[in-house]
């Protein structure tokens, strides 16, 4: 068990070296080592469990299924608080956005292509044992909202914990719109807070824990070989809010969004000479704030929990049911350390009363295997094989349409001795893209691809510098992907990104 613990992962030294929390982790505050838990995490002193990198850091211990995350001793409670800053300087270009768009009303409208991006987030959480030993406690994380538009003075805010941006139009990005009308500044506006990641557990060390919340699901706490977890991620943090919508490659995997926010119950075992497995069930794809009611009788608009519905909006977004279950293994074996795991995850849909145009969809059905090699606690390779039945950012396939495939690859290398940490990875995604099925639309199939080559360096407690390029395209036949009419323009669209910056975090 104590091998099993101290893993030889390139991931694990990448947080202990210079990922995230981050220098800090090194020797920490308080000068002692950090402690490694697991493949691509490190547990500091505030007791956090870290995944490797800026964008992926305190998210409560993601990747890893060892709970609590703090010991608290019988008949005791621990708090814990954390503080994450990142602040970079960027400069981002994309196709059609020098005023080159089809629109009429976007006719030599150009877009900057440099300006300021970063985040803030805070990371609470409570760790518990009762007299007889069992434990317990919860975790928040509270982010802060910087998808905005901002006009005369007004912001008009959108709530993305729970609300999905909409399609891109034109070279305009995605639109956003919420109550949340301020009349207040633009710049003091352009601010929200709300809960990201939230969860209680309770179980103990001999027969596992039982979660529930936000921030769970086997593809979420399981997944191996995605290589985002240095630099501040690449396409699992660009998105729309930095790039138009349509030039933004998708990324499909559980560690973004799309698939976390999902309130549900999860058991995550104990380890089992380097065997871990865990099982998950979510009643549909609402967060826990939407709970089981709805303010509409018999469903309607703004019901998160519908069983059947007549708005086409529920088809194709809403899953119901969704059950999964995940087998990982982890182990070292001299120099070299190896992890692997398989997730597989199934749903049912929204039932549709009335079909609208005769559309109908499929509901998940997801396979995922992944695997990290390192060697000698510096160098990492491995990757992720994703397959089966879902559209973009977990969404559902449409009846009629093609699976989705989707690998990544990537490469580690720490060097203690600066100390820093160099990574790259690849990623192609195929999948439906448009979901017009049943009028013939879908004899095209969406690709979204991606590179990223990153540096991190420690630069002293809580703090890194962080350089990245990020490249990517996304292509479909006969679809114009920034909203135009004509579906002969922009099958091809492409995006660069380059940012050098800081991050801190106590």
């Amino acid at each position: 068990m104590k091998q099993l613990r101290m893993l030889l992962s390139a991931g694990a030294i990448l947080g202990l070296v210079a990922g995230t929390a981050h220098a800090g982790r090194i020797l920490d505050m308080d000068g002692n080592p950090a402690t490694v838990t697991g493949t691509g995490l490190v547990t500091g002193l505030d007791g956090f469990g870290e995944m490797g990198g800026p964008y992926t850091g305190g998210q409560g211990l993601e990747g890893e299924s060892a709970v609590p995350w703090s010991v608290p001793q019988p008949g005791k409670i621990n708090m814990r608080v954390n503080l994450f800053v990142n602040e970079f300087p960027m400069a981002a270009w994309w196709t059609g956005m020098s005023g080159s768009t089809t629109s009429p009303a976007l006719v030599g409208n150009k877009q900057q292509p440099y300006g300021i991006y970063g985040w803030v987030r805070f990371d609470f959480g409570l760790d518990g044992m009762t007299k007889t030993g069992i434990k317990y406690g919860g975790y928040a994380q509270i982010r802060e909202n910087n998808t905005t538009s901002i006009s005369g003075g007004t912001a008009s805010l959108v709530d993305v914990a729970q609300t999905a941006p909409a399609p891109a139009t034109g070279l305009a990005g995605s639109s956003v719109t919420s109550g949340f009308a301020q009349s207040a500044s633009g710049d003091s506006s352009d601010n929200i807070l709300y809960i990201r990641h939230a969860n209680v557990y309770i179980g103990t060390d001999q027969l596992g824990f039982v979660r529930i919340g936000t921030g769970l699901g086997s593809q979420t706490l399981y997944e191996l070989g995605l290589f985002d977890d240095f630099d501040i991620g690449g396409w699992i943090s660009f998105s729309s809010t930095n790039i138009a919508g349509g030039a933004t490659p998708v990324w499909p995997w559980a560690d973004e969004g799309g698939a976390y926010m999902a309130a549900r119950i999860q058991y995550v075992s104990p380890v089992f000479d380097g065997f871990d497995f865990g099982v998950g069930f979510a009643p549909n794809n609402s967060t826990p704030f939407d709970g089981s009611g709805c303010s509409a009788a018999g469903g309607g608009v703004g019901c998160a929990t519908q069983e059947s519905s007549t708005l086409a909006a529920d088809y194709g977004t809403r899953y119901r049911n969704e059950i999964d279950g995940a087998i990982r293994y982890r182990n070292a074996f001299g120099p070299i350390g190896l992890a692997t795991s398989f997730i597989w995850t199934h749903s049912g849909t929204v039932n549709a009363v009335v079909a609208p145009g005769g559309q109908t969809y499929k509901g998940l059905d997801i396979g995922d295997a992944g695997a990290y090699v390192s060697i000698a606690k510096q160098l990492e390779l491995g990757g992720n094989v994703m397959w089966g039945a879902m559209n973009g950012n977990w969404a559902l396939k449409p009846a009629g349409g093609r699976d989705m495939f989707a690998y990544v690859t990537g490469v580690k290398w720490t060097i203690p001795q600066i100390p820093a940490t160099l990574g790259a990875y690849y990623f192609n995604y195929k999948y439906q893209g448009t979901t017009s099925c049943a009028a013939g639309g879908c004899n095209t199939q969406r690709t979204s691809q991606g590179l990223d080559v990153g540096a991190v360096y420690g630069l002293g407690p809580g703090a890194v510098i962080v350089a990245e390029y990020a490249w990517g395209q996304v292509y479909q036949g006969n679809v114009n992907l920034l909203g135009g009419t004509n579906p002969a323009l922009y099958n091809t669209v492409t995006a660069n990104v380059v940012t050098v910056g800081m991050s801190v975090r106590f």
